[in-house]
């Protein structure tokens, strides 16, 4: 796992610097600063390329305050200069093409710095007030079995909400309503719950208690909750009233549950039970069989009716939806596997990193499940 992370973190640092040298040369070339100005703007985008780093630094040093202010900052920038990178090199590529087939490729350098500057500028404005606007997906998925009561069964789904730094107060109040608007009959959260090792988050866990679901709330870890801390992540589910199924199931009110534990809990092997949840999740049952897996890998063996995921954020910030893809076919969306197998991956609830989104908003999922009404 250290391994893992530190190999994950020089790649990171060395793409993110990269593409931070690139705006800076670019301005360098436009503006021609001096030599102090250049060695002061240096040594800001060092902290700018950094600051992920030191928003963890400060959280564990339990200065959230400054954690914070950090993390707004730099993970802001962050979505600036990675939109920058992708709308400058798309200009850079017709300004090439211009100045094979004409003329005056050196005012068209400086249009399309400004033009890419400005519209990332607007990409991250419009993208940071819709991250804050949560969407409310609605699906019907109709079933041949007996539903107590109307014969319909409600679960509302959340996902990626990432309670930490910049997942707090107000942010963490619109989710709080939506999710209490739905009225859910089952609430079940596919991941990265929490994301951050502040000092007290365990009363953001209090405010998710007291969210009433009257089937139950049930939960599965992502990926995040190993990188907080395995110990932590679990009281934290747990105290907001979720029961945690790792490698487990559950039967309630005539549906079968299934809770995946995440893959990064299977490299270090804290997963016990897999080999006996394997076996069973490949089993044939009666009645509507959910499966909760935070990220949307298929297991073409295993025999569930629909599999709620997450994970994939929807890509967050345009055009990064192009890259997962190559890891995630099915990054958003309902989609039909098989007769009677579905698999709907949610753009997640929260944001990670950049409180950003860019054609990717936030989204709880209510599910009506239609069955027969029990006579």
């Amino acid at each position: 796992m250290a391994a893992d992370m530190i190999i994950f973190l020089l790649t990171f640092f060395c793409l993110y610097g990269g593409i931070n040298f690139y705006f800076f040369f670019r301005a360098r070339s436009i503006f021609h600063f001096s030599g102090v100005l250049q060695g002061l703007l240096l040594c800001l985008l060092i902290l700018l390329i950094i600051a992920p780093v030191l928003v963890r630094v400060l959280e564990s040093l339990r200065y959230e305050h400054l954690a914070r202010g950090v993390a707004c900052v730099g993970y802001v920038w962050m979505a600036f200069v990675f939109l920058f990178f992708f709308l400058g090199i798309s200009f850079d590529l017709i300004r090439l093409l211009y100045k094979a087939f004409g003329t005056g490729a050196a005012s068209l350098k400086t249009i399309s710095f400004g033009l890419a500057t400005f519209l990332s500028i607007i990409l991250v404005t419009y993208g940071y007030l819709d991250a804050q606007q949560i969407r409310v997906k609605h699906l019907e998925i109709p079933m041949e079995q007996i539903l107590p009561e109307n014969g319909k069964l409600r679960i509302v789904q959340i996902s990626d909400v990432h309670v930490g730094i910049i997942i707090r107060e107000k942010r963490l109040d619109l989710i709080l309503e939506r999710i209490r608007e739905a009225k859910p009959d089952i609430l079940v959260s596919t991941g990265d719950l929490l994301d951050g090792e502040l000092d007290n988050i365990m009363q953001d866990a209090e405010r998710f208690a007291a969210i009433e679901a009257k089937y139950g709330k049930f939960a599965i870890l992502g990926n995040h909750e190993y990188y907080a801390g395995l110990k932590r992540s679990i009281e934290f589910t747990e105290a907001a009233g979720f029961k945690l199924l790792r490698d487990d199931s559950t039967r309630v009110v005539g549906i079968t549950i299934f809770g995946e534990d995440d893959i990064t809990g299977r490299k270090p092997g804290e997963t016990k039970k897999s080999e006996v949840f394997q076996k069973a999740l490949s089993q044939k049952r009666e009645g509507f069989v959910l499966l909760l897996k935070h990220q949307p890998y298929i297991d073409k063996k295993a025999e569930f009716s629909l599999q709620l995921s997450g994970h994939t954020h929807g890509g967050q910030l345009f055009p990064f939806g192009l890259v997962i893809r190559l890891f995630f076919p099915k990054i958003y969306g309902l989609h039909a596997l098989a007769p009677n197998k579905l698999l709907y991956v949610s753009r997640g609830t929260g944001t990670w990193g950049p409180p950003v989104r860019v054609f990717a908003p936030p989204e709880i999922t209510v599910i009506d499940i239609i069955g027969k009404k029990a006579k």
